[in-house]
């Protein structure tokens, strides 16, 4: 690339004092750790399944290739594209629990934050940085739950970073190869996003193709794209794992929120995140389309490709959205600092102080806003209010589990309970992770595991007619139906409440999260005689 189209941070006489910058980097790295420290509701969460991925890949030396844990179809073929995320979360598990886990999985969100954020600070000054990256904080953990796509959020930070450093020939190319191909072969093997490696690499091959006629250059961007796919091809599944990116968004048979697009679950599910998502990118698109207007487009064309392509993957899929988040950083300081500079150049440090400390103003105001906890009880004390969109202290605040996770996994154990289990999509990853390898489920979270004809033709019609239950029900001979008992589907609750009524089954155990019922025969006689509930505790709630 030719040194006329660099973009470089605009040096100020008297440079923002080191000292200065610790501060603000002390302060983010405080609120987005908490920001990003749930506690995890494991009833519901993959996590349980993932460990227990791992626990098999350590104990067997097998990668899980087909739906394992299901009695249902067993031998459906599943390409485990997260397999190496188990590994690591197992080894995590093994040594610090959960709250190890927890500990890990905010390391890696805010690290990929500091990664896009060191990256924006080659354009713009730290207190816009610092600015934008607070602004991003509650996009960026809208997904807080432990998951392989932290790993991915991290992996493209490096990626981002180290491309940005290669462009301002700050990197060798022997380097950025190096760390790049290993880098990606990392991720081919821990999630699905690895395609996001090419993405963010032929971003920046676009940009030197049309601005910067260095032949050299471009040669080096198409031979690092080379290795990539290379690197991504050593994962178990081969071509297969290579291409299982495009089959992401297929018809599973199983409506997934985390794929259904932002005007999709902002009709269902209103979430203030979703409108600072849209607001957040209506503002960047009128920024861009402004200075493309003026024919600046070398100067954005960088920061414009990585935001249109994360915002257009969060509002698809609302999964997206934190990576749109951490493209929005390096690009809002970057879009600030060059207006400031062009339109207002003797304010540029009133503007840049001020903007730091309203900044500032919201980290601390946040903290100061959250939830006091009665901790004997594990709630929210009445006096206190609900806390601000920007207040990274919720009633969720903490790692390791929510109290009282395990308690209808104990009562199972305990009791000495036998399958077969029909359990409702929701808690499989739980029922994995507690009763591998003596039980296995009928279905878990994992819907590219199963056909499109085993939701649409037997799970939901068995729990929408009780006849069709009936049905599967000697196919498979139930002894005990275990249920998330939140489960929001509209066939969910219409079937429990049938169940309450139906006379050979007996509810025995009901919790915050859970419920489970036990078949009326001889093995759980005694069982249902001690713990059976009166019908009395249940009713239909309306809404």
């Amino acid at each position: 690339m030719s040194a006329k189209s660099k973009l470089t941070v605009v040096k100020d006489e008297k440079p923002f004092p080191l000292w200065a910058k610790l501060i603000l980097a002390a302060l983010f790295i405080a609120y987005a750790s908490v920001f990003m420290a749930r506690q995890i509701n494991f009833v519901t969460a993959d996590l349980g399944r993932h460990i227990t991925n791992g626990k098999v890949t350590v104990e067997t030396g097998k990668i899980i290739s087909t739906n394992f844990y299901s009695y249902t179809e067993p031998d459906f073929p599943a390409i485990n594209h997260h397999w190496g995320s188990g590994v690591v979360f197992y080894f995590i598990h093994q040594a610090f629990g959960f709250e190890g886990l927890s500990v890990f999985y905010v390391f890696t969100v805010v690290g990929a934050a500091l990664l896009f954020s060191l990256a924006a600070l080659r354009f713009a000054d730290a207190r816009l940085v610092f600015f934008a990256a607070v602004l991003a904080v509650p996009l960026l953990a809208y997904r807080t739950e432990v998951r392989p796509e932290g790993i991915s959020l991290f992996f493209a930070g490096i990626f981002f970073y180290v491309l940005v450093l290669f462009r301002e020939h700050k990197l060798s190319y022997l380097s950025t190869l190096i760390l790049l191909g290993i880098t990606q072969l990392l991720w081919v093997n821990s999630h699905i996003f690895f395609f996001m490696g090419f993405m963010l690499t032929g971003f920046f091959l676009v940009e030197e193709f049309i601005f910067g006629k260095n032949k050299e250059k471009q040669k080096h961007y198409v031979i690092l794209l080379g290795v990539l796919v290379v690197a991504s091809l050593l994962n178990p599944f081969f071509i297969n794992g290579l291409l299982a990116p495009l089959t992401i968004f297929k018809e599973y048979g199983y409506m997934i929120a985390e794929n259904q697009s932002v005007l999709f679950m902002q009709e269902r599910l209103p979430n203030m995140v979703f409108t600072h998502f849209e607001i957040t990118g209506v503002v960047l698109l009128l920024l861009f389309t402004f200075l493309i207007i003026q024919k600046k487009l070398k100067q954005i064309l960088v920061f414009l490709m990585p935001v249109v392509a994360f915002g257009l993957l969060g509002f698809m899929a609302v999964r997206g959205i934190p990576l749109f988040a951490l493209a929005a950083i390096p690009t809002l300081a970057f879009l600030m600092q060059y207006l400031v500079e062009k339109y207002a150049a003797g304010s540029k440090k009133i503007i840049f102080t001020g903007l730091s400390v309203i900044a500032a103003l919201i980290v601390l105001t946040g903290f100061q806003s959250g939830y006091a906890t009665d901790k004997k009880n594990k709630r929210p004390r009445a006096e206190y209010k609900d806390p601000s969109y920007f207040s990274p202290i919720k009633y969720t605040t903490g790692t390791g589990l929510f109290p009282d996770m395990n308690l209808s996994a104990e009562f199972f154990k305990q009791n000495n309970i036998k399958g077969p289990v029909f359990n409702n999509y929701d808690i499989g990853g739980y029922l994995i992770y507690h009763l591998y390898p003596n039980e296995r489920v009928f279905v878990d979270n994992r819907p590219e595991a199963y056909s499109v004809d085993f939701f649409k033709k037997t799970y939901v019609p068995m729990q929408e007619k009780m006849e069709k239950f009936r049905e599967v029900e000697k196919q498979y001979n139930f002894n005990c139906i275990w249920f998330y008992r939140h489960d929001n589907t509209p066939w969910a609750q219409p079937f429990l409440l049938q169940l309450i009524e139906q006379p050979d089954y007996a509810p025995v155990f009901v919790d915050g999260l859970t419920i489970m019922f036990l078949k009326r025969n001889e093995q759980n006689a005694e069982l249902i005689k001690k713990y059976e509930l009166p019908k009395s505790m249940f009713r239909s709630v309306p809404g």
